[in-house]
């Protein structure tokens, strides 16, 4: 790239180091140097090719077609009538390209104008030489004259392109190296920031600790949890009254199924009713009621006692025996049992109600899901903080990498080196 300086310019001396905050305006000016270079390489070269595009539309325009008659040879006559309007065709349409004023765009243009005229010579112009001697050589030297003018601006355009070109380059490895620099800084200041908030979050997870371990030592609190225990006390109980209730209504549902059988057999409908009934409330989940019990259960063991009587329900344990031959001993126990659930559970709902309605637990509930929103905040903030963490390392690599190729770059295009706290650090 410095040769494109040296070939245009001339030798310049090395140019001093420069501060990487200096690039913009250094790359918009050389910029400019090369755009004011291609001008004046088009001021140089642009009269030179007018002159023959214009010198070229007059031959055209006063092409004598009646010689084209006057040809040594007839056949050669024949062609040269029959080539005569399609090479005026071409070369007018060749030269009728606008050349603009931008060097790029007159140079492209010049150069489709001189091919097109070459185009037009190998063709349907290489039979007129004969005829038309005179205004054929004028049309080839303004197509050489035009020629001469764009190989004379190759080279200069060829080093314009390549130098815009590499400095655009530049400027696109300084936009990534800014980008990144702009991204990091933002990155920054939003760690700074879940920074604070995580730091804030966790004091005021201290506070709620605190009031916690607060709450927790005073009385109400320590009666609160005396009344949690009994509650899981009773329901202990309760559960074994379950347990127990359930293991003193298996022999009389095992007796009552077995019933149910022999009635359906002897077509007994009204004692397989009244066996039916007592199964359905010793399979309910107890507490049964007292009255209901009272009712069914007492039938029932009168029709079992009736099979055992008959021979057709045989007993085959001691429970089985004072089941039906103490009736009164069956009902009272699983009244009693009912009566006991009905208690227990009576307890643990008041001493619930009279729980949620205290002070202390309900500030313990508040205060359990302060903390676990706080304990959500933290790990949040924690993991964003992580997370861009990360994403700026990343973006340091590609700061550094993108800082490498402007100082590369740099150096091809100006022969100096940048200076200044950000390339040191590279």
């Amino acid at each position: 790239m410095f040769r494109f300086l040296k070939g245009i310019r001339g030798t310049r001396a090395p140019s001093p180091a420069r501060d990487i905050d200096d690039l913009p305006a250094w790359i918009d000016g050389d910029e400019e140097k090369v755009k004011s270079e291609l001008a004046a390489l088009l001021a140089d070269h642009r009269p030179g090719v007018l002159d023959a595009k214009d010198l070229m539309e007059d031959v055209l325009d006063g092409f004598d077609t009646t010689s084209a008659h006057e040809a040594p040879h007839p056949k050669l006559a024949g062609v040269a009538e029959r080539s005569l309007p399609l090479f005026l065709k071409a070369m007018r349409m060749s030269l009728s390209r606008e050349l603009p004023g931008d060097p790029e765009a007159f140079y492209a243009a010049a150069g489709e104008i001189l091919k097109g005229c070459l185009s037009a010579f190998r063709g349907q112009g290489r039979y007129l030489s004969s005829p038309f001697p005179e205004e054929m050589k004028v049309l080839r030297d303004g197509v050489d004259a035009i020629g001469r003018e764009v190989n004379a601006m190759t080279p200069g355009i060829s080093r314009a392109r390549d130098r815009l070109r590499d400095l655009g380059m530049l400027r696109e490895s300084l936009g990534r190296y800014l980008e990144a620099g702009k991204r990091m800084s933002l990155l920054e200041d939003g760690i700074r920031s879940l920074g604070q908030e995580e730091e804030e979050a966790r004091r005021s997870l201290e506070a709620v600790n605190r009031a916690i371990a607060e709450l927790e030592q005073g009385e109400e609190f320590r009666t609160y949890r005396a009344d949690l225990s009994r509650i899981r006390d009773l329901e202990v109980d309760l559960s074994a009254m379950g347990r127990e209730y359930h293991s003193a209504a298996a022999t009389a549902l095992h007796l009552m199924r077995k019933g149910e059988k022999i009635a359906s057999r002897n077509k007994d409908r009204e004692a397989g009713r009244v066996l039916r009934e007592a199964v359905l409330l010793l399979e309910a989940d107890p507490p049964v009621p007292e009255e209901t019990a009272s009712r069914v259960l007492p039938p029932a063991q009168g029709v079992m006692a009736a099979m055992v009587g008959s021979g057709d329900l045989a007993l085959k344990n001691r429970e089985e025996i004072d089941l039906v031959g103490v009736p009164e001993g069956f009902l009272r126990r699983i009244t009693g049992l009912s009566q006991r659930i009905r208690e227990i559970s009576a307890t643990i709902a008041s001493m619930q109600e009279g729980i949620l309605a205290r002070p202390a637990p309900l500030r313990s509930r508040e205060l359990a899901k302060n903390r676990e929103a706080l304990g959500r905040l933290i790990f949040q903030a924690a993991d964003k903080r992580e997370l861009s963490g990360r994403e700026v390392a990343d973006l340091g690599s590609r700061r550094e990498r993108a800082l490498e190729e402007i100082r590369v770059r740099f150096e091809a295009l100006s022969g100096a080196s940048l200076s200044g706290p950000e390339t040191d650090r590279s």
